[in-house]
């Protein structure tokens, strides 16, 4: 198994158009344990775009197989040796990972029990996508922007699997959804982007992590050009061979990715270049040998059958095709710092009528701007209220640190927890069920039994290694971005009941978390609580300001009101 690897080194002249490469020692790269990793790890150069790991093929027994039904630690698994803490806190979202594994059937596991041993047709009947993608390779006689790589949609397996296989067309589209959701799950929670929190379903707006897992199926020759995504990504070469061209990019943390590989409409490059230059104000879009698009030296790496990549958002890179073969992406995305603070900042101000008031013009513009002015001077006050006021930890309440069990979403199915995939973090899951209410905004919870689903405030137990702390001296608060509401104030206004129902209900409140930032009211935390004490009712019945004097009289709190975040 070849595992050659090239470097072009990059000048402040110029750049020349065909500069040579030189080989680098492929033994400097050899490692057989955690530390020869970590040395390795130690000798990478800022101008370095990837660390390359090639695993002694003498070790290749103890080089853990890629296999989610049996994997605790997915990350860990795929990134071996390198240790997980050594990966986090030095190549995450900046430099890439190759691990080069010396065994083409490490992930035999995902190609047999998840991609159909590879076959390509069952692989486009079964993809997550509408559609597959065939790409149409450029002229080869022209090499000019105008010759970008096009791709067309095809809908019916059939058709796609044909222009595949006759036409010689490289194709891509999503792995199924019992493979993504899980790997995507997974790779989350390892890697902790947006707190690790997944959506199967893709609707809910407030959940800070997302990602999917693309199929792509190379024929031999395909050149997939330079660009940039803004995904984390992890590939995985399943079979086949290919050649991948890295060098570091400019901007850091990108919200869009550029493609000039792609041929793509005007105004999708004018979104890529607004985009990159929030960043990079000198940025140019499809110049990635350009000084001011990137840095750093220009790095060749072999993907062999079972080797593993991680490239960060913001790298360019470019992909060759040597050998037919499948390969997987897993892409994890994320909610930005500015996303979540602006989202939780919009439902602060929201609660003023002078925020709350509708845009509206009766001059010629001139009240609207006084009135724009007058409110951005009250608005540094407000945002030092919100933080002194506890925003931080209203944002993010400790119940959004400890994911959910994944629930695999199947086509036409409503919500199925598969049994033999089901992720969990045993020490987050409470015999009550208290995962089962939370970000939940379903109204049909309401025809259910929500007394079934409710956290009792005075019998829940806090997870494993959360503690509850507080500075000496300090006082609990609310949180101001949390709403509390009696459930029968919901339940009985259209549907009343029996008073013996009413009894079931009478104490049972829902709890709303950081809902006002979003055009749909959607909840960050939404929870169901049960409180016999009528410590919740006595909530209920005071304002805002008597609220607080009442919770800072407290000194040790019902740890389910801190936990999913009613008081800070």
């Amino acid at each position: 198994m070849s595992t050659q690897s090239k470097r072009k080194v990059s000048t402040k002249t110029k750049p020349q158009k065909h500069a040579k490469k030189s080989k680098s020692s492929i033994d400097s790269y050899l490692v057989g344990s955690e530390d020869d990793a970590r040395r390795c790890l130690y000798q990478l150069k800022h101008s370095d775009p990837v660390l390359q790991l090639h695993l002694d093929a003498s070790n290749s027994t103890r080089t853990p197989i890629i296999d989610i039904s049996q994997s605790t630690d997915l990350l860990a698994t795929m990134i071996y040796p390198l240790s997980k803490s050594s990966f986090l806190s030095t190549c995450f979202r900046n430099k890439a990972v190759h691990i080069s594994s010396n065994n083409r059937d490490r992930a035999k596991k995902l190609s047999d029990n998840y991609m159909f041993g590879l076959d390509a047709k069952k692989i486009f009947e079964e993809t997550s996508s509408d559609c597959i993608f065939l790409w149409i390779p450029p002229k080869k006689d022209i090499s000019d922007e105008s010759n970008a790589l096009l791709s067309i949609e095809v809908q019916d397996p059939n058709t796609a699997h044909i222009l595949h296989t006759c036409s010689n067309y490289a194709s891509y589209c999503r792995a199924p959804p019992e493979l993504e959701q899980v790997l995507v799950s997974l790779m989350l929670r390892g890697t902790g982007l947006g707190l690790g929190q997944y959506d199967a379903t893709g609707e809910k707006l407030t959940t800070l992590g997302r990602g999917e897992v693309e199929t792509f199926i190379g024929t031999k020759g395909h050149v997939t050009d330079w660009h940039t995504d803004f995904q984390e990504n992890f590939t995985i070469q399943l079979s086949g061979r290919k050649k991948w061209t890295l060098k570091q990019g400019t901007v850091k943390h990108p919200i869009r990715g550029t493609t000039p590989h792609y041929k793509s409409s005007v105004d999708v490059i004018e979104n890529q270049i607004k985009a990159a230059r929030l960043s990079n104000p000198s940025f140019q879009f499809g110049k990635q040998d350009l000084e001011s698009n990137s840095f750093g030296d220009e790095v060749e790496i072999i993907m062999d059958a079972g080797d593993v990549l991680y490239f960060p958002a913001g790298m360019w890179h470019k992909v060759e095709t040597l050998e037919y073969g499948v390969s997987i992406n897993i892409s994890l995305m994320g909610s930005t710092y500015a996303s979540l603070i602006c989202r939780s900042l919009e439902h602060i101000l929201l609660k003023s009528d002078d925020w709350r008031e509708v845009i509206c013009s009766n001059d010629c513009g001139s009240n609207v701007l006084e009135k724009v002015k007058t409110l951005m001077k009250k608005l540094p006050q407000v945002v030092q209220e919100f933080a002194e006021g506890g925003g931080a930890e209203g944002m993010i309440p400790p119940t959004l640190l400890k994911p959910a069990p994944l629930e695999i979403i199947l086509e036409n199915d409503d919500d199925v927890t598969d049994e033999d995939t089901c992720i969990e973090d045993n020490s987050n899951v409470d015999d009550d069920g208290s995962h089962e209410s939370r970000n939940s905004s379903n109204p049909d919870c309401y025809d259910n039994k929500p007394e079934h689903e409710a956290i009792d405030i005075q019998t829940f137990e806090l997870p494993d290694g959360f503690k509850i702390e507080k500075a000496s001296g300090a006082r609990w608060k609310k949180n101001p971005l949390a709403s509390l509401i009696r459930f029968d104030d919901i339940q009985h206004y259209y549907s009343p009941k029996q008073n013996v129902e009413r009894d079931k209900t009478k104490n049972l409140f829902i709890l709303n978390v950081n809902f006002a930032g979003n055009d749909m009211l959607e909840s960050s935390v939404r929870t169901i609580l049960f409180d016999n004490t009528g410590l919740l009712d006595q909530l209920c019945l005071l304002d805002d300001r008597e609220v607080d004097d009442e919770i800072g009289t407290w000194k040790d709190p019902p740890g389910a009101l801190i936990y999913y975040g009613l008081i800070v």
